[in-house]
């Protein structure tokens, strides 16, 4: 159990580190200590533990392990990412560093890439690529394309959250994409909560994301 704790705790780190850029954005400031509360935590909480007990900690089911595909470099295009209903389409760039959260939308280090199983985390800024997050609904679609094809998944979560909520992007979710800016929109200066949108596979693109691995990572030849 203990082994568990840890593995958790280097990936929400590792989740950390990936949104260390928000900060120096307008709009979105504050995600970082967002993740570390959440991370501190856990350590906290592994070190307090007494020798030769053992935290406990709910059953998972038992899931095929799949092996990683090697991580691309920062900045680079993995994808299309697309709500039809608000006629709003941008780039999937690599990372979450300032430049590339300034040419489009940026994938979160340490979630699965596009096209793989498991809960994708993409972030954007509340006052460009995600403006129009604003109007999204539930049931409506959210559309990831790869070279290796079209990925759907509809919304069926949209929530704000406090800074100190650090689980929308645990892999509990199952096969998702989950949506990170922050709220609300036309607040001035350093905002104070976080706006999350949910989306689930669709039956037919659940039955790929779960079909054998590939061998290379999924990632588009810029334009």
């Amino acid at each position: 159990m203990t082994v568990r704790i840890r593995v958790r705790t280097r990936t929400r780190l590792a989740l950390v580190a990936g949104f260390a850029c928000l900060v120096a954005a307008a709009g979105v400031a504050g995600v970082t200590v967002w993740l570390k509360s959440g991370a501190n935590r856990e350590l906290a909480a592994s070190r307090a533990e007494k020798p030769g007990t053992t935290a406990a900690i709910p059953a998972m089911p038992a899931v095929a392990v799949r092996p990683r595909l090697p991580r691309p470099p920062i900045g680079t295009l993995l994808g299309r990412f697309e709500v039809p209903a608000l006629k709003m389409s941008w780039d999937v760039l690599e990372g979450t560093d300032d430049p590339t959260l300034e040419r489009s939308l940026g994938h979160v280090e340490g979630t699965p890439l596009l096209g793989e199983p498991g809960n994708i985390g993409l972030a954007g800024h509340r006052n460009t690529h995600f403006r129009m997050l604003e109007w999204i609904r539930r049931g409506d679609l959210i559309v990831l394309t790869t070279k290796d094809g079209t990925f759907r998944y509809r919304v069926d979560y949209l929530k704000t959250h406090l800074p100190t909520d650090v689980d929308v992007l645990d892999p509990s979710h199952g096969s998702a994409v989950t949506l990170i800016t922050c709220f609300p929109f036309e607040y001035v200066g350093s905002a104070p909560l976080r706006f999350i949108v949910r989306a689930v596979a669709v039956e037919e693109s659940l039955a790929r994301l779960l079909a054998p691995p590939r061998t290379a990572a999924p990632t588009m030849a810029a334009n």
